[in-house]
């Protein structure tokens, strides 16, 4: 795992220039710990809540223990916004988002799977994952619909072999980032050297991740949505902007940050203007409507798409030159 992850880090991340700003062992760990780790764990925890509340669902078909399902499904998704929003190495490595939330989802696939009393394929990522426990649990926006569906044991077994796959292929994480801990508190200063160019590489997909579940023209089908089925497309949004938000500027009051380590080295202007932008986005977000895809939100839509490629402007400049950094990783990666 060791010399994959350093192959690998070299291929994608831009070696650090001589006067790059490099941490310690100490804030190098911590700061896995407190940005990373943390939404990592968080996102374990919501997958297998999400396994078990369909499972109970399964057992016991019924309108609550199907509001319970897709009470799950939505922790399970925005835990995966959240870690999408800034993430690592171990989740580049595993293609993780790849395996639990490529879309569009091939519903004609799943049916035929579904008639045909098939498991779930895990080598077919187009037919897995949480795009396709959203469709079993929604349908095509027809939720009244799905309860009389899902009492049929194949399509309820392909609901559990999904939540559980999702499962499978979070817990594949635990020892990408056991070895990545061990790697930054070692003595060799390779991945210390590199913490910075591969993290903020990947803050700048994780914000044009945000940037992928929103159509950018105006007379966008309802499927150019990421999450229309659920209707949860505006928190999932907000979780993949807070999951930057998290590691840039910490998880709360005294814990590591990016943001933290900039004022340390004196560089703390350049915070000042990540937070505008932020906070712009931020505010476009909340104005925008609880259906995201509504005709009333399209202006909004627009400006909120344009405040978050003006944090990206900001992080690709002003924060890669503060930290002195050469940044090799591009927006398909972290996926």
């Amino acid at each position: 795992m060791r010399a994959v992850i350093a192959v690998v880090l070299l291929a994608v991340a831009g070696v650090s220039q001589a006067e790059a700003l490099v941490p310690d062992t100490a804030f190098a760990v911590r700061w896995l710990d407190e940005g990373y780790l943390a939404r990592h764990n968080a996102l374990q925890a919501a997958a297998d809540q999400f396994s078990s509340a369909s499972a109970a669902f399964c057992s016991k078909p019924a309108a609550a223990t199907l509001a319970d399902a897709r009470n799950a499904y939505g922790k399970a998704l925005l835990a995966w916004r959240s870690m999408d929003g800034a993430t690592a190495g171990p989740n580049v490595l595993e293609r993780t988002g790849r395996k639990i939330d490529f879309r569009p989802t091939r519903v004609a696939d799943i049916e035929s799977a579904i008639s045909d009393g098939k498991g779930v394929d895990a080598l077919n990522v187009a037919t897995r994952g949480l795009p396709a426990a959203e469709y079993l649990l929604w349908g095509d926006r027809q939720p009244t619909a799905q309860l009389n569906k899902l009492k049929k044991p194949a399509r309820c077994a392909y609901l559990t072999g999904s939540a559980a796959q999702i499962v499978t292929d979070v817990h594949a994480l635990d020892e990408g980032w056991a070895t990545y801990r061990k790697e930054l508190a070692g003595e060799e200063a390779f991945f210390r050297n590199n913490l910075f160019p591969e993290t903020v590489g990947l803050m700048l997909a994780g914000l044009e991740g945000t940037l992928r579940r929103l159509p950018r023209v105006d007379d966008a089908k309802i499927e150019a949505y990421a999450d229309w089925r659920s209707d949860v497309g505006k928190a999932a949004v907000s979780a993949q902007l807070e999951g930057f938000a998290v590691a840039y500027f910490g998880a709360g009051k005294d814990k590591a940050s990016l943001a933290g380590f900039l004022v340390d080295h004196d560089k703390a202007a350049v915070n000042t203007r990540v937070l505008a932008a932020l906070d712009n986005a931020r505010a476009l977000l909340k104005k925008m409507p609880q259906k995201i895809d509504a005709p009333a939100g399209a202006a909004t839509r627009k400006a909120f798409i344009k405040a978050v490629a003006d944090i990206k402007h900001v992080v690709e400049g002003d924060v890669a030159e503060a930290l002195d950094i050469t940044l090799g990783f591009n927006d398909s990666d972290g996926d």
